[in-house]
């Protein structure tokens, strides 16, 4: 007999404003993804950024930080960045308390929030999207790099992972973020370079193995 892996509580901070198609086709990733390999899970997304709000972390099993924009490497953060930092360090002390995954702007948070420091982007090796001009220079105290670069890094209590590259990044959702942009990713590129990032849209990657892996992670 097959036994049933239970459902799972996963609680989504969206990190990000914007109006356009692709901020919806992220979270709607996030869903797909986790629903395919863990059916019947619940899934809430908050939006810190926007309205303050986040999870009652204790009703959760995994939070999600996404991606973002902000300048992680300020002295100076806005109110909302601050109190983000301040949930991770809250929700990273709860015992027992939900795990915690950071994907590129959240990777990059929760080594800020634990201490480390952020510096500017070195280009890894990881196959999956990625979408950052900053990356982690010194990574926290007891955390451990699992890539080059820090391009992916696990606390040593197991209870925080994150990633710089997106694996829950579709190649429609990646050619969506090129479409809508203003300039941040492609302001000083040629045409011919240009050309070339949406040709890596369809290079193969990493994305759904290691999702596979986090979802086994939590119940570790």
């Amino acid at each position: 007999m097959i036994s049933k892996q239970p459902s799972l509580r996963v609680a989504i901070l969206r990190n990000y404003d914007t109006p356009a198609q692709w901020g919806k086709d992220m979270v709607e990733s996030w869903k797909t993804s986790i629903q395919a390999i863990r059916p019947g899970s619940e899934i809430e997304v908050f939006h810190p950024i926007t309205n303050g709000v986040f999870p009652n972390a204790e009703e959760f099993d995994l939070i999600i930080l996404t991606g973002g924009v902000f300048n992680l490497t300020l002295p100076e953060l806005d109110p909302w960045v601050e109190k983000t930092l301040d949930f991770v360090r809250t929700t990273a002390r709860l015992q027992p308390g939900p795990k915690i995954a950071g994907i590129c702007w959240g990777h990059q948070a929760i080594c800020r929030a634990m201490g480390g420091k952020i510096g500017w982007n070195h280009q890894g090796d990881v196959a999956l999207h990625k979408f950052h001009k900053r990356s982690i220079a010194t990574p926290p105290t007891d955390f451990i790099a699992l890539a080059e670069d820090h391009e992916i890094l696990l606390s040593s209590n197991n209870r925080m992972i994150s990633f710089q590259g997106h694996p829950e990044m579709t190649n429609l959702v990646a050619k969506g973020i090129f479409d809508a942009d203003d300039g941040a990713y492609t302001g000083n590129a040629t045409e011919a370079q240009v050309k070339e990032m949406y040709a890596r849209f369809e290079l193969p990657h990493n994305g759904v193995p290691i999702l596979q892996t986090v979802i086994k992670w939590l119940d570790e």
